[in-house]
This record gives structure tokens, C-alpha cells and sequence, in this order.
């Protein structure tokens, strides 16, 4: 039988392990990650679906059918910005995208001269990487808590690997490529805000099942994961300028992390070769601040990929038992 293993448990190790299981019932597979659920980058994120522009994003609209339990929700806001810009690529892929006509705008600080309304939905991170969790562990997937340092750790262990490890894919691959973003949030509890705001002045509110993300910071090169308390002043100053009701809200726990940036994304296969051995990997990483937003898509990506190399060796396999 052909030993996988998907190495990184983030949304998009998650996803891709999902993925695969789903595809092949029968196929003995292991998630292997030094970091689980609230520990992982993912637990930080937004969840909102708004890929950046350089995306072109896909979207199959039935994830709304897992709803609750998989903390997957629609929610309408606003986009404001400072001045024109074009059109996003997920444009007609949203529901209700329409411009915001200039009362509405007054609404807002002045400075905002432009903006889109439109309806997408949330990922609430920490009940989805929890429902995740638990459809793998009912499709019989081992998980298993160890720190890989290198894909040769690997070699003669497994045949095919997944690797999905975000950030760690610098250190792991040797790829300068991937560059940190660093994010800061806070999550309150304000159940009176029903829409989500989002701005290009790191500015975001989020509403989430049980509370409202609150963000931000895009600092590029930045690997500070702790806290900065005068991020969170400016985090809670700037969405207070926008919601001034944010004042009695009440304040629940901060995050701070790296987002995984890497221009393009790797989605490909590599052959790790060590010694007279090989290793096949599926590479899955790269997703910066869009994680959520693009885990299953490329998750179907890297499981394409994958069902390449599984042919492969089951015909290999075949030709090796017929000489037999």
C-alpha cells in the first residue's frame, strides 16, 4: 500500500488531507504537524472571503450546506477605500456586489471616497479547523505531533507527502521565496454588529458566530509574533473611528502571526531524491493573508497532483508484479 502523509495542519493541511480521504476512502493516511488548531496560523485569521485581486478565485457554493457546526456563514459589508480602483476579481462570484452611492458614504469617515457593498461569507477559523479535525479522525486519519525540519526526515518512511506547512515551508524547502506578512487582531464580543467592514487602511471588523475579529496589520518582512500593544491601540482606534459603538464592546483574547506570502503560490510536485531513495512531494503553500479563502481550491489542486503520482505507482507496482 502507498504511505502518504500531509505534513502542516493549518486550514490548507486540513483541507488537502480532507481532499484526498474523501477521493481515495480506503488510503492509509497521517497528518503530521508540531502546532493543532488554536496553536496554527489559521487560528488567527479573519475568515472572510475576499481574495486579493492577483487571485482569480473559485468558490463552489454547497460549503454552505455544512453551516453551524462548520462555523460557515453568509455575511454582507462594506469595502471602503481612499480613491477609485478596479473592479475585484471575485466580483461576480459574491452575491449583491453593488457600488456604494455617495449618502452612503457619508456615513463613514470622509476620507473613504469610494467603496462596494456585497454579501460572501465568514469562516469562523476556530469551529472549522474543529470540524476539520473531526471529519479526518471519523475517516480514520492518524494525527501525530513532531516537528519536521527537513522533507529527508521523510525519505523511506513514506512514498508520496503533502506538504503544507505554510511558513515553515522556508525553513523545510530552503525557499527565500516565502516572505512573513505579520497580522495582529483582537476579538471582542459585540453581537450588535451585524455587517462587516472592511477598509484599505488596515481597517477590518468580521463578524464570526460569537464574536467580531478586529484587525489589522500587513507588516511584510516583519517575524515579531508577540503581541505589540501599540499595533493593538492603532487596531482598536482605527475600527473604533469607523464603529464608534465598538466602545462597549467587550475585549476577548489578541493574536499575532505570520501570513505565509510566497509570489506565486507552490502548488506543484518535486522529487526528493536521498541516496538511492526518493521521496514524491506535492508542494501546497505559499497562501499569504488568503489562506481560508483559497485552502479548498488549492487543496483540489494538490489533490490532482497527488492522483498523478498515485497512478504512477500503481502502474509501476503492476509492471513490477507481471515480471514477477
Amino acid at each position: 500500500m502507498t504511505r502518504v502523509c500531509v505534513i502542516g495542519a493549518g486550514a490548507v493541511g486540513l483541507s488537502t488531507a480532507l481532499c484526498i480521504k474523501s477521493q481515495y476512502p480506503s488510503l492509509s493516511l497521517t497528518i503530521i504537524a508540531d502546532r493543532f488548531l488554536d496553536a496554527t496560523t489559521s487560528d488567527g485569521a479573519g475568515g472572510l472571503f475576499r481574495p486579493d485581486d492577483r487571485f482569480v478565485p473559485g468558490i463552489d457554493k454547497s460549503i454552505l450546506s455544512i453551516g453551524a457546526e462548520a462555523g460557515i456563514s453568509q455575511v454582507s459589508g462594506y469595502q471602503l477605500f481612499n480613491d477609485p480602483r478596479p473592479d475585484p476579481s471575485y466580483k461576480d462570484i459574491v452575491y449583491n456586489f453593488r457600488y456604494l452611492t455617495k449618502n452612503e458614504l457619508t456615513t463613514f469617515p470622509d476620507h473613504y471616497k469610494y467603496g462596494y457593498f456585497c454579501t460572501t461569507f465568514y469562516v469562523d477559523t476556530r469551529k472549522y479547523m474543529k470540524y476539520l479535525t473531526k471529519q479526518l479522525l471519523e475517516k480514520e486519519v492518524t494525527f501525530t505531533k513532531k516537528k519536521i525540519n527537513s522533507l529527508d526526515e521523510l525519505v523511506g518512511s513514506y512514498d508520496i507527502v503533502l506538504n503544507c506547512t505554510g511558513f515553515g515551508a522556508r525553513e523545510i524547502c530552503n525557499d527565500n521565496l516565502i516572505r512573513p506578512i505579520r497580522g495582529q487582531m483582537i476579538r471582542v464580543r459585540a453581537p450588535w454588529i451585524k455587517h462587516f467592514y472592511y477598509t484599505d487602511d488596515n481597517c477590518y471588523m468580521i463578524p464570526n458566530h460569537e464574536t467580531i475579529v478586529l484587525g489589522g496589520t500587513r507588516q511584510l518582512d516583519d517575524d515579531n509574533i508577540r503581541v505589540d500593544l501599540n499595533d493593538k491601540d492603532g487596531i482598536w482606534q482605527r475600527c473604533l473611528r469607523l464603529c464608534p459603538s465598538l466602545a462597549q464592546a467587550e475585549i476577548l483574547w489578541d493574536w499575532a502571526g505570520l501570513r505565509p506570502n510566497r509570489e506565486p503560490i507552490r502548488v506543484e510536485i518535486e522529487t526528493i531524491k536521498h541516496g538511492n531513495k526518493k521521496l514524491l512531494v506535492v508542494h501546497n503553500y505559499g497562501h499569504g493573508g488568503n489562506g481560508i479563502s483559497l485552502s479548498w481550491g488549492t487543496a483540489v489542486d494538490a489533490t490532482r497532483l497527488f492522483s498523478s503520482l498515485l497512478l504512477t505507482i500503481d502502474s509501476q507496482n503492476k509492471q513490477v508484479t507481471s515480471k514477477l
